[in-house]
């Protein structure tokens, strides 16, 4: 008897079967820290910039990264606050106010582990912008699926909650300016990727998102541009 997958692995699988992505990482939450282990990390968690929060205040859900002799070592910090908020409201039950913030971090923070892992594997650089390109793609992709289940294309109210909620609270949670633009200049060529991707036929649309998925940091925004235009 098979075990039923986490909702972190069910996550992961949909991600990298939508961008063939090639990652290598198996049992994902073996490169997933809480409270405890943050705290072990960094001794005292007040004194650690955070890169976001979620309701009810605390170090926000990030991922962490360092270069070692051995390479690039990687694991994802989930507040302990995060992780029962997803528990009390499942998103397999449904995506409302009370967890669409909650399960957007936890898609972006591991869409953030797997990109660099696939980058770290195949000795490609990786940009903080690409990242967060790449993350606002994903978060939309997978958040609109829960939304609307397989195969099902969202309805326009539903669209508009998600892209509120996602891109439009103008919530950024870093005090860096030089962050925050970043954060508003990549939600801004996510969206514009978003709007026009339904332009394309069906069958395209996955492929265009494969080959944004590999293309460098500038031929993700030419292809952006060349699909709104």
């Amino acid at each position: 008897m098979t075990r039923d997958r986490s909702l972190l692995e069910t996550v992961q699988t949909l991600l990298e079967r939508t961008y063939r992505m090639q990652t290598g990482l198996v049992e994902v939450g073996r490169f997933v820290i809480g409270d405890a282990g943050y705290r072990c990390l960094y001794r005292e968690i007040e004194t650690v910039d955070s890169a976001g929060t979620i309701p009810g205040g605390g170090v926000g859900a990030k991922t962490l990264v360092r270069e070692t002799p051995e390479g690039i070592r990687a694991c994802i910090y989930y507040p302990d606050e995060l992780i029962r908020c997803l528990e009390s409201h499942p998103p397999q039950d449904g995506l409302r106010d009370a967890n669409v913030d909650a399960f957007a971090a936890l898609v972006e923070e591991l869409d953030h582990l797997l990109f660099i892992a696939e980058r770290a594997r195949t000795d490609r650089p990786l940009t903080l912008f690409e990242l967060e390109l790449h993350a606002n793609v994903s978060k939309h992709l997978v958040l609109a699926r829960y939304l609307s289940g397989p195969g099902r294309p969202l309805d326009e109210r539903r669209r508009v909650w998600l892209r509120y909620q996602l891109f439009h609270k103008g919530t950024y949670w870093d005090d860096d300016e030089a962050t925050q633009s970043r954060y508003r200049d990549a939600a801004r060529w996510a969206l514009r990727l978003l709007e026009a991707l339904p332009l394309l036929p069906r069958g395209g649309r996955i492929e265009f998102l494969r080959l944004f998925h590999k293309a460098t940091a500038p031929a993700k925004l030419e292809l952006i541009g060349g699909l709104a235009a």
